[in-house]
This record gives structure tokens, sequence and C-alpha cells, in this order.
């Protein structure tokens, strides 16, 4: 059943995907990361009722663009999304990169047209991953997408594939929570088409009192220093020109 099905006036659902250092469960089980902290923090500050639920990628993103309540935690901003979502707060800049096993020195790439003699990892749903389809490349040929990123990241350390497209700040968090060792990669090629900001949004079917609702609760944590805090706690530099 999905989360719609128990949907009310008064609830709002923060969705995360496992992505560190902004979501991930340690190993007591228990949940960790920005998103964690974030949730918490704008519980008590919110008119009507939250909760924070993890799912895939593909799937977080079609609740929230479709339905109303549904608040995204961590998405990239992208010229095809602006007009999609109501944009709350800035959260983080990421790069994306290419990135290879350091014992996989044959493996250089100084382009996009050269990657595409090799075969690359990315998440199904991520701006990325179309991002590469939109410039040529071809699922079960030069492209594998995965739904999670500790999928993406095995795939790597087996050798199924050449390189992960990822943030390399974050992979670093992703690769040692999937059991592998973050110091056995490198960032070989920065796609700078990719750069993007990374926000707290919501799509355009929920209530403007909601979306209030929620750009004062951050401007509360902006204003008292929690918000910075919990970017930095997680080892993100907070952004002073968000919005």
């Amino acid at each position: 059943m999905s989360l719609s099905a128990y949907a009310s006036a008064n609830h709002i659902y923060f969705l995360t995907e496992t992505t560190p250092p902004y979501y991930w469960i340690d190993k007591d089980g228990k949940a960790q990361g920005v998103n964690v902290d974030l949730a918490n923090a704008l519980k008590p500050l919110l008119p009507f009722s939250s909760s924070l639920e993890h799912m895939p990628w593909a799937r977080a993103y079609h609740e929230a663009l479709k339905k109303p309540d549904f608040v995204l935690l961590s998405l990239l901003k992208t010229p095809k999304r602006e007009s999609q979502f109501e944009w709350l707060s800035k959260v983080n800049h990421l790069q994306a990169a290419l990135i290879r096993l350091k014992q996989r020195d044959t493996a250089h790439v100084t382009s996009l047209n050269e990657a595409k003699n090799f075969r690359i990892g990315s998440i199904r749903g991520y701006g990325s991953a179309f991002f590469l389809q939109q410039k040529g490349f071809e699922e079960n040929k030069n492209l594998a997408l995965v739904a999670e990123p500790e999928q993406l990241w095995k795939l790597l350390y087996m050798e199924r594939i050449d390189f992960a497209l990822a943030n390399f700040e974050t992979g670093q968090y992703e690769i040692s929570e999937a059991g592998f060792n973050p110091n056995a990669v490198t960032s070989e090629y920065v796609i700078e088409a990719l750069d993007a900001e990374l926000f707290v949004a919501t799509g355009l079917k929920t209530k403007p009192d909601k979306v209030n609702a929620l750009r004062n609760a951050i401007s509360i944590l902006k204003a008292n220093g929690e918000y910075a805090r919990i970017l930095k706690k997680w080892g993100l530099e907070p952004i002073e020109s968000a919005q």
C-alpha cells in the first residue's frame, strides 16, 4: 500500500534515499545523517505532523512530483525540474565525476565521448543518468542503472563497470557504508555540466499554506544556527546564500 493511502490533511512526508551523509542506517540499525537531523529539527516547528520515510530515489521522486505533501530533503535543481517543484531551501553544491578504482589505471578519459568506450554506472531516476542517456549512452551497452548507491559501488568494486558517476564527497560515505575501502577509488573526470545545487523541495500539488509553513520552519532553523550546525556535523559547509 502506498504512503498516500495513509496521508491526512495535517501530515507531511519527508522522503529520503540511502545516500550518506544525508541518510543511512548504521551498524546498530539506527538511521543517521543530515536528513534525519533536519526532519527531527523541523518536526516541532510545523503546524502539522510529519514523518521521515526512506525509499528508492525513482519512487521518492515520483511521489513528490505527482502527489501533495511529499517533501524531498535532497533534490538536485536542474533546468527541467525548476518549474516542477517548490524549492524550499538550498542544502549543498555538488559536482559529479566519473570515479574509478585506482588499480584500474588503464581507464582514463578526458571527455564524455571517450567515456562511451567504457561502462558507466549511475542511479536510475537521477538527473545524471538522464544526462548520460541524452548524450548517447545506452543501457545494457555502456550504461548500467541501479536502484541504490550500494548497488552502484558493488558493481564498481566487482569491476562490472569501469566508472561510477557520482559525487566524490558523498561517495566516500556511500562506499564505506557498502563495506568497501573508499581509499581505493579516485576521481577521473569531473563533468562540469552536472554541477548542481541540492535543495529541500516539494511538488506543486502541496498546498501553499504547507509550503509557507515549511519555508518558515527552515528559516527559523537558519536564524538560530541549527541548520548550519546540522550541515557541519556531517561534514558539509553551510551555504550562506541559501534561499
